[in-house]
């Protein structure tokens, strides 16, 4: 009996799979798992998961980040319990860093799977004990200092190497 983590298993089919199908596949071309791809380049491509797991949460501080940030989506509760619920394998996904989700979140938002609010995002990267950097992305201003007590959205995104 095999375990199935995400909506289909289309990603494990083979192991070239994903590579193939992302290497031709353009971008804002929406996956059979309902995530989409919003950017290529250089043989990296980045993913947004579907609106469906989109989730409202504070920058959760309960666990002490060493290195400044909190990208793996096991630190964001909200976000790894939505993902799971949609069947998604939350280890695939991140939270994105400022820089990544301003870049290609921003930069690429009409190439997002279903849609996204036009509101703050909160990113992975953390600007202080109590603030964290985010993004709006109704206008692209970085917001680097926002009250990690404060809910705003988050997405996850996954990069692919191909």
């Amino acid at each position: 009996m095999a375990i199935v983590v995400g909506p289909s298993d289309w990603w494990l089919a083979t192991p070239d799979a994903m590579t193939s199908l992302i290497t031709s596949c353009p971008e804002g071309t929406i996956l059979p798992d309902g995530s989409g791809i919003i950017y290529k380049q250089g043989g990296t491509a980045f993913i947004v998961a579907p609106s469906s797991t989109e989730v409202g949460q504070s920058w959760n501080n309960s666990t002490s980040t060493l290195v400044g940030n909190k990208c793996c989506v096991c630190d964001w509760p909200t976000l790894c319990t939505r993902l799971i619920n949609c069947r998604f394998n939350p280890a695939d996904w991140c939270v994105p860093s400022n820089f990544d989700l301003f870049t290609y979140g921003y930069n690429c938002r009409t190439k997002w799977p279903g849609s996204f609010i036009p509101s703050v995002y909160w990113s992975s990267t953390e600007a202080s004990s109590t603030t964290a950097c985010s993004v709006n992305l109704s206008n692209g201003s970085q917001e680097g200092f926002l009250t990690k007590s404060n809910t705003y959205c988050v997405r996850a995104f996954r990069r692919v190497t191909y």
